[in-house]
């Protein structure tokens, strides 16, 4: 594996073409009963804090086996691995999650009677599918995921756009800055599904000096999800907005192109199916690598199939309905985000610090 390699910009797809899954589900639902129509700023008050770990990443050195060398060299072997543990359950309970949510999206888009117990083995085969290969070949594949989202996401918003009114985002008052303030936590519990994407960053070619690649990523992506927040919030509304389980889906339905097609909220949803499959191939690998920096001799394949089945799994057990499996999405994956995606990281720094300076 250490000949396959990918680039800097394959990584960023990857996250991006993920994150993208938990963003349309959740942004501005969750956003909404903190900030009201300062809603769309939640994500731009969430960048310094993305950036700040973004920096806090590259202190830990990834370019050696990732987050998991960096998390063994500056907590030590033993706490390192006990911490890579904690990531690799969290990943787990994740991915069943995200098996859950996607199948129940399938059986969305189909508006058709059809069964959980098809659809969610179905996405799981593909995943270990992808995960079982090159993690360069995943890597194009989600190139090309984010490009189709990202076409479907600006049809969907431009053609939204005639409909956005003004009084629905704007005046923004001083009083309502903090409440925005506010709201960006969960937009950093869903950012926080990126940490995972730490972990392959010892996989990545050797990037150019001086090019922060991931600065650009950042701001790009946050300014990206403030625009989708703003068009939803300007069509919908706060109120409407705020009662809708996924406000990007709903205005989906509203969205036509008279004489070609009228209604396609089905072939959105179905198309954030890439989303879903590039956030859980990069769970996938991400808990392959967290294993292999507790137990080195482990292999790929046979890691990757024991990752996988135990999420299919979990995913009919610990989540029988739809509806709990989205309380599930809204509540603890957001908070346990927070605590894997921001307080680990930093904390990993500080003991790394503290350890340095207590050896030299």
């Amino acid at each position: 594996m250490k000949q396959d390699r990918i680039s800097t910009r394959q990584l960023g797809a990857l996250l991006w073409a993920g994150l993208m899954a938990p963003a349309a589900e959740l942004l501005p639902a969750v956003t909404l009963p903190l900030a009201g129509r300062a809603a769309w700023l939640s994500a731009l008050a969430a960048l310094p804090v993305v950036l700040l770990i973004g920096w806090t990443l590259t202190k830990l050195d990834l370019s050696r086996d990732g987050l998991a060398g960096a998390v063994c060299r500056g907590m030590g072997p033993w706490a390192g691995k006990g911490v890579l543990l904690l990531y690799m359950i969290w990943g787990e309970l994740l991915l069943a999650l995200r098996l859950r949510l996607c199948a129940q999206r399938l059986l969305t888009a189909g508006e058709r009677d059809g069964s959980l117990w098809f659809f969610l083995p179905a996405a799981a085969a593909l995943v270990l599918w992808m995960a079982r290969g090159k993690l360069s070949a995943f890597a194009r594949a989600g190139q090309f995921f984010l490009a189709v989202l990202l076409i479907v996401a600006a049809a969907v918003l431009l053609l939204s756009l005639p409909q956005t009114e003004g009084e629905h985002l704007l005046p923004i008052w001083w009083g309502d800055l903090p409440n925005a303030a506010r709201s960006a936590l969960p937009v950093l519990g869903v950012l926080g599904y990126g940490v995972f994407a730490a972990f392959l960053t010892g996989d990545l070619e050797t990037a150019r000096p001086g090019r922060n690649w991931w600065v650009l990523w950042s701001t790009g992506g946050c300014a990206l999800l403030a625009l989708s927040q703003a068009v939803v919030i300007g069509n919908l509304g706060p109120a409407l907005a705020g009662q809708l389980d996924s406000p990007f889906f709903a205005l989906a339905k509203s969205v036509g192109v008279e004489g070609a097609f009228q209604r396609v909220e089905s072939i959105v949803a179905a198309v954030w199916t890439f989303a879903d499959l590039t956030l859980m191939g990069l769970l996938t690998f991400a808990i392959w690598r967290a294993a292999a920096g507790v137990n080195p001799r482990l292999r790929q394949k046979p890691a990757v199939t024991a990752v996988v089945l135990i999420a299919a799994v979990l995913g009919i057990a610990a989540f029988p309905d739809g509806i709990s499996a989205e309380e599930a999405g809204r509540g603890i994956a957001l908070w346990g985000n927070l605590m894997a995606g921001v307080v680990l990281p930093v904390l990993v720094l500080l003991i790394s610090w503290g350890r340095e300076k207590m050896q030299g």
